[in-house]
């Protein structure tokens, strides 16, 4: 069973006076989503494996009531919001974020605000995982728990092409032949980036040339600058596998 984090009495009285009044300071960090010209392939996440209940991520009686008193001290505005929660592998939430609401800003912070003081300690887990909790205030409030978004990592075009000085070139990803295995041009390079796209590492997991041309590949790979992963519009660490033809310059 999950542990929770029941706040004092004071705490909560706290929490909601400042719910009240003002909204918290939004997070340093806010979702930005896709960049409009990255063309980023995006996917539910798989990870959990199994969602969990909105009451195993707070204690959702407490946050239940402490949340109508808001809504009722705001004048009952109809709406939704929806939040961005993240866990530690040791249970911890580390991060929640408004990603989305239909109400007024301060409310959705204030919310955000009970989110944390009514939060619960999860089961350990093998890595870090995040889930999407949406909150549809009204009479009867009502909580949901959703897969969170990943968009993949995408090599930066303009860039790529600009530092094309290594004789690598990615091939025509829409043929299935372009990427055949067999293909004695084709080289498979593992990227691993930071959270702003920087290459970190990159090792050739495929190819039929080794030696000199495999160096070669690696340091143009480590030129090269990427739209980073996203998770529900956070940029995050991530890996990737490139394929890239390898082609004579004029």
């Amino acid at each position: 069973m999950p542990r929770i984090r029941r706040p004092s009495i004071l705490a909560a009285l706290a929490v909601l006076a400042a719910a009240a009044a003002c909204a918290p300071p939004r997070p340093s960090a806010s979702p930005t989503g896709p960049d409009p010209g990255s063309r980023q392939r995006c996917a539910e996440s798989p990870v959990p494996a199994a969602l969990p209940q909105p009451g195993e991520l707070v204690d959702a009686e407490a946050f239940r009531a402490a949340a109508a008193r808001l809504w009722v001290g705001a004048g009952r505005p109809a709406g939704h919001v929806l939040f961005s929660v993240r866990h530690a592998p040791d249970g911890v939430q580390v991060r929640r974020a408004v990603i989305e609401t239909t109400v007024p800003s301060p409310i959705a912070d204030s919310l955000q605000a009970l989110l944390f003081a009514y939060r619960r300690e999860m089961p350990r887990a093998a890595e870090e995982w995040g889930v999407r909790l949406r909150v549809e205030l009204g009479e009867a409030m009502a909580m949901s728990v959703a897969r969170r978004r990943l968009c993949a990592p995408r090599p930066r075009e303009e860039e790529r092409v600009a530092t094309n000085a290594f004789d690598v070139r990615e091939p025509d990803t829409g043929s299935a032949a372009a990427l055949s295995a067999t293909d004695p041009e084709l080289v498979w390079v593992r990227v691993r980036l930071d959270a702003s796209g920087r290459v970190t590492d990159a090792s050739v997991e495929r190819g039929v040339r080794r030696g000199a041309w495999e160096q070669r590949v690696l340091d143009y790979v480590r030129t090269m600058a990427f739209y980073p992963a996203l998770e529900d519009g956070y940029p995050v660490p991530s890996e990737t596998t490139l394929a890239l033809r390898l082609s004579t310059v004029p």
